[in-house]
């Protein structure tokens, strides 16, 4: 993967092995990946570090805050938050939040990234 398409991805999960377990995952695809365990830290490593997207779970307690608080940041409400549900294969896009059935689809939403 050449520099232009690695990323700098946020992942924000409360369940350790899950965390782990995307991270992985994108650091195999070449990103760079930084984690949190819920909204309050991620709003303080996105607001420093200005990741290319965030990814989290349909079933982080503190997803509807993580929302809140992007989308009421002028520095942050643009920024991409993507939703990996692989219980639910429905992918729609709601402003800057997309939901993905399938790692194909995280793929193709972080090659859209600038």
């Amino acid at each position: 993967m050449d520099d232009d398409s690695k990323k700098v991805i946020l992942v924000v999960e409360d369940v350790a092995e899950s965390r782990e377990s995307m991270s992985l995952m994108l650091h195999a695809r070449g990103h760079e990946v930084m984690s949190a365990v819920n909204a309050e830290e991620a709003i303080k490593i996105a607001e420093q570090r200005r990741p290319a997207m965030i990814l989290t779970d349909l079933d982080l307690p503190t997803l509807g805050f993580l929302m809140r608080q992007i989308r009421g940041d002028g520095n942050l409400k643009d920024m991409l938050v993507a939703i990996i549900d692989v219980n639910g294969p429905e992918v729609r896009r709601d402003y800057k939040l997309t939901v993905l059935a399938d790692f194909d689809q995280l793929d193709a939403a972080i090659q859209s990234l600038p």
